[in-house]
């Protein structure tokens, strides 16, 4: 008889800060020591003056003379023509809470954070949910970058890796608390990981905003009599 094979996702709730980390070579999850020195690591950021950001189309711009010490402050960013660094909607966000960038209109007008959010808002209304991931994935030490569609959220990159130089191990699909995936959803993002060879975790935002891991397997189902029958 040929095996009846199949898969099924399994998930293990990651408590503790540390253990979004990523897994070591016997893929277990972070020992006790590892949690507590994951915990005070952070990406160390100068302090500076801030930078000027022209906000424009839902997305920050820095200008090139100001693009090198942003981006070094964290990886933040994308290389856009001449230099300049665009920011994603999380980055921003991110940069004007930290109060490392000062935001104006393409018309040189001064705009406030509140009028930044509410216009975010208006063109993603789950923005805020992906920042508090975003938001705590920094606060960890974790270099952070938008994810590529089929609903990863975000690529996390091992510590002391450098957005550029290496690529992303882990990837994150962000779920409201209560909020249902599919079964199609799933499968295409535990495929999705699986054939990019990275970690799959999903990140799920309670109504308190308190941020969940959960890390995503896939497991292959045999029956039973087929390996005792050597089938």
């Amino acid at each position: 008889m040929w095996p009846v094979e199949g898969f099924f996702t399994l998930t293990t709730r990651l408590d503790q800060a540390g253990d979004i980390q990523l897994a070591d070579e016997n893929n277990d999850f972070p020992n006790q020591d590892a949690i507590e020195s994951s915990e005070e690591a952070e990406i160390e950021e100068e302090v500076v003056d801030p930078a000027s950001v022209i906000f424009e189309n839902a997305k920050g711009y820095v200008a090139t003379e100001d693009a090198d010490r942003i981006s070094q402050q964290g990886f933040y960013g994308t290389r856009i023509d001449g230099n300049r660094l665009e920011l994603e909607p999380v980055e921003l966000l991110h940069l004007i809470e930290r109060k490392r960038i000062t935001v104006k209109i393409p018309d040189g007008k001064s705009v406030g954070p509140d009028l930044i959010v509410t216009e975010l808002l208006e063109t993603d209304p789950d923005l805020w949910t992906r920042y508090l991931v975003f938001r705590d994935l920094r606060s960890r030490g974790y270099a952070v970058r938008q994810g590529f569609g089929k609903g990863i959220g975000f690529r996390v990159y091992a510590r002391g890796d450098r957005p550029g130089a290496s690529s992303a191990n882990q990837l994150v699909y962000i779920l409201k608390e209560g909020v249902p995936i599919s079964l199609s959803d799933l499968d295409m993002v535990t495929q999705t990981a699986s054939g990019s060879r990275k970690n799959l975790v999903f990140a799920i935002v309670d109504q308190n905003g308190e941020v969940n891991y959960y890390r995503v397997a896939q497991a292959t189902l045999r029956e039973r009599g087929s390996e005792q029958n050597g089938e």
